[in-house]
């Protein structure tokens, strides 16, 4: 299986930052707003720095603002610095209980860290929140995938993962991760046909995806499709020509074919 990507979950903040930020909270300073509007399009800029900066000043107007707290926490987060982004996730949600993206990034921070229970409570929480925040879901469906792998009882947790996936997948229909992970799963459990579908639709989503490509050359091997198998294997090598196993997988079709 390939490794398991976790993406932060934050929404970009570049469009408008509501001047009230959580209920009960007094208006936030409107330099502080715009600090941190400044702060989240310097993080799609790719310019960490200038976006603590910006997170920062926001916090010297407003010491109790949620959203640049949580910058903060992204800033750090990337920085490989997983405790300072946890404390400042933490900080951000006891400041505003209702902040789903706070939550879900601590979330992530926490699974990072190998505190999977925890994560898992926060991931959930943000969910609750805001059913619709998809990395959380993401992270949540992987998580209970990975903790279900070598556990004795893996069909109830693979069940409970299968379900968010398709949760993830009515809020986000075009991810190729929950079409991947789904076929994944199917794939291990002997559905063959099943996955071949999951991982052709994640293919197609993402033409460039080795691991879909390369599960989808395995798929049609089970299945006997010999000469498509081969295909997918070639377009597998064409994207990662350096890939092993699509080389393997590959030399494997060709023999069935």
């Amino acid at each position: 299986m390939p490794a398991l990507h976790v993406p932060l979950a934050f929404r970009s903040m570049l469009a408008a930052l509501p001047l009230v930020a959580c209920a009960g909270r007094a208006t936030v300073h409107p330099r502080a707003a715009e600090e941190v509007r400044r702060g989240y399009a310097y993080l799609e800029a790719a310019d960490p720095e200038r976006a603590g900066v910006a997170f920062a000043h926001a916090l010297e107007f407003d010491p109790q603002f949620p959203e640049a707290l949580n910058g903060l926490g992204i800033v750090a987060r990337r920085e490989g610095d997983l405790d300072a982004a946890r404390r400042r996730f933490e900080r951000a949600v006891r400041l505003a209980p209702d902040f789903a993206e706070g939550h879900a990034n601590l979330g992530e921070t926490l699974l990072a860290a190998s505190r999977a229970e925890p994560a898992l409570a926060e991931l959930r929480a943000a969910l609750r929140i805001d059913p619709d925040l998809a990395d959380a879901r993401q992270n949540l469906a992987r998580a209970l995938l990975r903790r279900g792998l070598d556990a004795p009882d893996r069909p109830a947790r693979w069940a409970e993962a299968r379900r968010e996936y398709l949760h993830l997948l009515e809020a986000d229909p075009a991810r190729a991760a929950a079409h991947h992970d789904l076929a994944f799963m199917d794939y291990s459990d002997g559905r063959y046909a099943r996955a071949e579908a999951g991982y052709r639709r994640a293919a197609e989503l993402e033409p460039r995806s080795r691991e879909a490509l390369h599960g989808l050359c395995i798929s049609l091997v089970r299945l006997g499709r010999c000469a498509e198998a081969a295909r997918a294997c070639e377009r597998c090598l064409e994207v990662a020509p350096g890939a092993d196993a699509c080389r393997t997988s590959l030399r494997g079709a060709r023999a069935c074919e």
